[in-house]
């Protein structure tokens, strides 16, 4: 008998005492269940949580604009004046489109076309030159 098992089940079950509904849960019960599993700081941090959620939603009504992802600062570090001194000090910017582009093979002279990229737009006169602003007028 030394590979058996050593224990009997010396109870008697009947199978319809399965059919027994249970009691239904009264207040107790269901405020034992909801508790269950719950740490002893889980009220509080719950209630701490809800108090951040709220105070983070006061601070964005008070801002009162959303962050962009326009990469602008707040309005709050705009420097109006400064901006507006350097744009009268500055040159303004010219701007092109590029609408052809000539192939070194093509302009017969060999290399990158004369010279004409990227400084042709700094000085004298480039509309001669392929490349610089040409027939844009700048």
């Amino acid at each position: 008998m030394s590979g058996e098992c050593q224990t009997k089940n010396v109870g008697t079950y009947d199978d319809s005492d399965s059919d027994d509904e249970a009691p239904p849960l009264d207040e107790a019960d269901i405020a034992l269940l909801k508790t269950y599993g719950l740490g002893p700081y889980s009220t509080s941090i719950k209630a701490a949580e809800e108090e951040i959620k709220k105070h983070q939603q006061k601070v964005k009504d008070l801002i009162g604009i959303k962050e962009s992802d326009t990469g602008l600062s707040q309005p709050s570090q705009w420097d109006l004046v400064g901006d507006k001194q350097m744009m009268s000090e500055e040159a303004p910017l010219q701007v092109a489109r590029c609408t052809k582009i000539i192939s070194a093979d093509e302009s017969g002279e060999g290399g990158d076309g004369g010279g004409g990229g990227a400084g042709a737009g700094a000085g004298g006169d480039a509309a001669g030159a392929p490349g610089g602003l040409g027939a844009l007028g700048a």
